[in-house]
């Protein structure tokens, strides 16, 4: 392989990188109480209207499974698990849907 072709190649790799592994939107629960808005670098924003609260959090992906670690409380977080694109599934059965980017 030709050095040309190897750095095409790392590129690519790195522009691959850089795009996956995370989720981005925002998402709703079923009843419109609360919103999950993914941004990047890992970090979720939970808000209530209802509440007039908003939390930023950060989130870790391992496969389907979405850890969002609780700021205030060392050990605390919250397990999703991405059923498809647009739906996250919660504790409780709580489903969560993608309602913006």
């Amino acid at each position: 392989m030709k050095w040309g072709a190897k750095g095409s190649l790392v590129g690519l790799t790195l522009l691959l990188s850089a795009c996956g592994g995370g989720l981005a939107g925002t998402y709703e629960d079923s009843m419109g109480l609360t919103q999950l808005r993914f941004e990047r670098g890992g970090v979720v924003v939970q808000s209530s209207d209802l509440a007039g609260v908003e939390r930023q959090m950060r989130y870790e992906m391992d496969g389907d499974r979405i850890r969002m670690r609780h700021p205030d409380v060392e050990g605390a977080a919250l397990v999703l698990t991405r059923v498809d694109e647009n739906t996250l599934s919660g504790p409780m059965g709580v489903t969560y849907r993608r309602v913006g980017e």
